[in-house]
């Protein structure tokens, strides 16, 4: 199908020289912008992103999978995209799926796409498989929303919707506020099927407690107008 909107795609890469020129050159062919954000990495990850053809902000010394995704998301404004899709750099979503979460905004309104790996292939541990089980009904508990899969950073938004979230998180509970935020602004919701292409460890059980707080304490504050 082809593509009739701007799309950029934004990448929080931390430390991987090695890969990410890979995996830009992998993600330009779908999109019209591969955007990198490489802050507080210690090699040459944002060299060899630009040198891949990327756009690439200015890095700064400020770790956080949060600080360089919302980074990354403002940088989007002045290419002025229709959709901006969310990814990460470490190979685990797949450039050649991008196609996939972009089909819903050509077929009708849709404001986000989630890449479901519960619909697709999800390569991880039983304990793991539980406890995304777990986070799901959490995420349904305060958002009165079911997702197939609520922790999958593989994500497309219609820009002009994406910008109205007021994104504060610094740290890797950035994802859970972008779901929080988008299903408390009713946002109209469409997963799609995709594959992880290697076993992912995913977070350890303390982590999984962490982001079950997190997903209680935020999704209440959000339902009863609290600011986060």
């Amino acid at each position: 199908m082809a593509r009739t909107r701007t799309v950029v795609a934004v990448l929080p890469a931390y430390n991987l020289e090695k890969g990410i020129a890979e995996i830009v050159r992998r993600t330009q062919p779908f999109v019209d912008h591969v955007l990198v954000t490489a802050d507080a990495s210690k090699d040459a990850t944002a060299a060899a992103a630009r040198a891949a053809g990327a756009i690439v902000p200015e890095p700064e010394m400020v770790r956080g999978k949060g600080f360089a995704l919302i980074k990354g998301i403002e940088a989007t404004r002045a290419l002025k995209p229709d959709v901006v899709i969310v990814m990460d750099s470490d190979g685990q979503h797949l450039p050649e799926e991008i196609p996939v979460l972009l089909a819903p905004f050509e077929k009708g309104a849709v404001d986000m796409v989630v890449g479901s790996r519960m619909l697709g292939t999800l390569r991880t541990s039983t304990i793991n498989k539980f406890g995304n089980f777990g986070l799901k009904c959490i995420s349904f508990a305060v958002t009165w929303r079911w997702l197939t899969d609520t922790e999958s950073g593989f994500r497309a938004f219609r820009a002009e919707k994406l910008y109205q979230l007021k994104l504060t998180s610094r740290g890797y509970e950035i994802e859970s506020e972008l779901l929080l935020r988008a299903l408390h602004a009713r946002f109209k919701v469409e997963e799609v099927p995709i594959h992880v292409p290697f076993a992912v460890p995913g977070v350890t059980v303390w982590d999984g407690f962490k982001v079950g707080w997190y997903k209680i304490k935020n999704g209440l504050k959000l339902r009863l107008g609290m600011e986060l």
